[in-house]
């Protein structure tokens, strides 16, 4: 089993990296973590605990992996679902963020379009702390 984790430093990225490394682990299955130009050292997101290179931390897994660096683009739906198609991906892991309505309508959302357009399941998790935004 192939599993795709969509990484960027933030809480979000790091719930689905907890899931998408038990996945791994509980099916035999290697990880593709198509990690943003900015998933290296330095971390900015408060929210990241673990600040060590991502590298090490899955080395530590002992999980099969690629890591496959793409540049930060405004909607990385397209690496996603190109990842998807060309390495024969069984599952995406994605993190997630809550948005108010207007946010929903006024910007597009990657984790909706890789849902709509991937073949293969997508599981969007959630950190375990999220907290529903006010409205407006």
């Amino acid at each position: 089993m192939k599993i795709l984790l969509a990484y960027v430093p933030s809480a979000t990225s790091e719930a689905a990296f907890e899931y998408a490394v038990a996945e791994a682990a509980a099916h035999g299955g290697e990880l593709l973590v198509l990690a943003s130009e900015s998933s290296g050292v330095a971390r900015k997101d408060r929210a990241v605990t673990d600040r060590r290179p991502l590298t090490e931390r899955l080395d530590e897994t002992g999980l099969e992996y690629t890591i496959r660096t793409v540049p930060r683009r405004d909607d990385p739906a397209d690496d996603i679902l190109r990842a998807v198609r060309d390495d024969a991906v069984d599952l995406v892991v994605m993190g997630i963020r809550k948005r108010t309505p207007i946010g929903k309508i006024l910007v597009g959302s990657t984790s909706q379009r890789v849902v709509m357009e991937a073949p293969c399941p997508v599981v969007l998790v959630k950190p375990k702390d999220f907290v529903q935004p006010q409205g407006f």
